[in-house]
């Protein structure tokens, strides 16, 4: 098997994320190239990767220019930048390892798509869930037809307050005028990913969708509350008081202290202070400028008859992501977070159930890794793992998502917002 080499197009937190694979496995990936608009993230890529100055490059039109070789580039910008950068990539005959989600246009999606065949080029989209011991094994159960078909899917996706507030509310992900995405496109992608993926014998074809937001509004803020948590009276008593989230607790400090533009390790508790006077991660998560929503649920029906359904809730007490399958002769339930997944089989002798649990604690550990390519349930590391495969020509695994598989994805975000702002039932077939 050769070495496969990757640029890193925005070296944040998922393009480090994917790029330490090569020091995990330096046998089976080397990173040539970072290009970012970030001093210190450039020179950060060099440190991690032993790169030279002229490996290093501050925007995608410059390294396109260096005729840089390599077998695939990470593309890990923000969303609303997906679309013109891939499709000058794929311009260049790269192949892509793109960061979810894909668009949040469905003409610029399908254009992907058409580019990437026309260009010969390979497009992997991360739906790193996919990748997991959890849903893998749950898609393994599916598949091996011992329960019958499916005849409902219920997903549930609870983000937890610190998550939440730091990524959606207060941070870079909150506007969808501004990131290119509203938060089921941006957080639950991966949701409606695994519903069409695990249910993947048939299609969707009819969407509807309910959501607002309703808790991080104004009319919920204390009475005399100020712009920013510094100077609010209320700031001893308010669970979302910035200086507990962002100084005391620093829930995420990859995100909340990236337009310092220092590392963040190196910030003193002065400058935080300084920093939160005057940017949103400071301000009232009441009066922020978030318009997107904060609770969503949608429903989908298939062509063969076949219901999913999607329940997103952003702020809760307790991240969760929940599963439970009703198929023809039994079902599967579980949450991911417990590595453990229910296996139910109607018993007809008792004329009752019996429950099969797989612990898959064990599963989760991708050997002898730095942490930061384990996240998402061991997803991160093992979709790095499957590309190597895949560009090595061993072709796709049950997990490998091509572009053309992460359309009916991003068709049902597409139409869960239309249905939702709209109040209508969309037709995939005839809307899209």
């Amino acid at each position: 098997m050769k070495k496969i080499s990757c640029a890193i197009l925005g070296y944040g937190d998922r393009g480090s994320c994917y790029g330490a694979y090569a020091n995990n496995e330096p046998e089976e990936l080397e990173v040539v190239a970072i290009i970012d608009v970030s001093e210190h993230r450039r020179q950060k890529g060099k440190e991690d990767y032993n790169l030279q100055d002229h490996q290093l490059f501050d925007n995608l039109d410059e390294f396109l220019a260096a005729n840089i070789t390599c077998d695939v580039v990470i593309n890990s910008t923000m969303d609303q930048m997906h679309y013109e950068t891939t499709m000058k990539l794929l311009d260049k005959g790269y192949n892509v390892l793109l960061e979810k989600p894909v668009t949040g246009k469905v003409e610029e999606l399908l254009a992907i798509r058409q580019k990437a065949e026309e260009k010969n080029c390979e497009v992997i989209v991360c739906h790193v869930l996919r990748y997991t011991p959890y849903y893998s094994t749950i898609k393994q159960v599916v598949d091996s037809g011992r329960l019958g078909k499916i005849m409902n899917i219920q997903l549930n996706e609870h983000v937890w307050h610190g998550h939440f507030v730091n990524a959606f509310v207060r941070g870079k992900w909150r506007s969808e005028k501004e990131c290119g995405s509203g938060l089921l496109l941006a957080k639950c992608c991966h949701d409606t990913d695994l519903m069409c993926w695990l249910n993947n014998v048939t299609t969707p074809v009819f969407v509807s969708s309910f959501g607002s937001k309703s808790m991080y509004t104004e009319a919920n803020a204390p009475e005399g509350a100020t712009q920013y948590c510094y100077e609010c009276p209320h700031r001893d008593t308010c669970m979302f008081n910035a200086e507990k989230f962002e100084l005391e607790k620093d829930f995420c400090p990859q995100y909340t202290w990236a337009d310092t533009h220092k590392p963040w390790q190196e910030l003193t508790e002065e400058e935080k202070r300084e920093f939160l006077k005057k940017d949103t991660y400071g301000q009232c998560v009441y009066k922020v400028d978030m318009d997107i929503v904060d609770r969503q649920c949608v429903s989908v029906e298939f062509a063969n008859g076949s219901v999913g359904t999607l329940n997103l809730v952003g702020g809760a007490s307790k991240a969760g992501r929940h599963i439970h399958i009703i198929c023809e002769f039994g079902e599967i339930v579980g949450y991911v977070e417990d590595n453990k997944v229910i296996v139910r089989t109607f018993d007809q002798d008792e004329v009752w159930y019996h429950d099969e649990i797989l612990d898959l604690s064990e599963e989760y550990d991708a050997g002898d890794v730095d942490n930061s390519v384990t996240g998402h349930y061991g997803g991160d590391y093992h979709i790095m793992k499957d590309l190597v495969r895949y560009l090595n020509g061993e072709g796709t695994s049950v997990a490998t998502t091509v572009i053309q598989d992460s359309v009916n994805s991003h068709l049902i975000c597409y139409a869960a917002e239309k249905a939702r702002k709209e109040k209508v039932v969309v037709n995939l077939k005839t809307e899209y």
